[in-house]
């Protein structure tokens, strides 16, 4: 079972929120319980932070060099919160309470997919003697497809009928039995329906194959 913790990557921030991230998260820290022996120390961090705030000023209608150090001071400041990062993560130990009153954003939790609904297909012959294409509609958190498919009359159990898996929402059966109707179903995947074996099935397509 995944776990929240405090996430300790900001390359994604956006350099005028940098400073604030970082200023809200040693407001948080300081006087803390949870926390009692930060490392860094959040003294070094609060000046990274000045320090930072203060380039990122004169970057703004300053030079190329004033753009470099400003560079250089965001890479200082995201190194020192992400130590002090998984120092929190280390010593809150999962618990939910403690991180929240660290200030650092969390990392979200995944929301199980479910069964997911079922996909529509179009049947067409292949290239050649045996073969059929198939595509299905691209269902959103699929991690593949299943293709049932069997010669006509049908077995009514699934699991009696043949069964590829794809990766992708298409592609071609091979080595059919030419000149018999075959019958053609898909439903798309994820980590609960394969646990489970419980599938949203397609409506069945019938066609002959060449």
């Amino acid at each position: 079972m995944k776990t929240q913790k405090a996430r300790i990557s900001f390359v994604r921030v956006i350099d005028h929120e940098l400073a604030i991230v970082g200023q809200n998260i040693v407001n948080k820290m300081t006087i803390n319980a949870n926390f009692s022996d930060p490392k860094p120390t959040l003294l070094s961090v609060q000046e990274l932070i000045i320090t930072y705030s203060d380039a990122l000023l004169k970057a703004k209608d300053g030079s190329k060099l004033d753009t470099a150090y400003k560079n250089a001071c965001r890479l200082n400041l995201e190194n020192a919160l992400s130590i002090l990062g998984s120092y929190v993560n280390l010593t809150a130990e999962a618990d939910v309470v403690k991180l929240e009153s660290s200030g650092f954003p969390l990392s979200k939790i995944p929301e199980p997919i479910g069964i997911l609904k079922a996909p529509t297909i179009t049947v067409t012959y292949g290239n050649n003697p045996g073969e059929i294409h198939i595509e299905c509609s691209v269902i959103q958190n699929a991690s593949g497809y299943i293709i049932l498919y069997s010669p006509l009359p049908a077995p009514a159990d699934n699991n009696e009928w043949y069964s590829k898996q794809w990766s992708s929402s298409k592609g071609t059966l091979t080595q059919l039995k030419s000149e018999i109707k075959h019958v053609f179903k898909a439903a798309a995947m994820s980590t609960e329906s394969n646990k489970t074996g419980i599938y949203n099935f397609s409506d069945p397509v019938e066609k002959m194959v060449p």
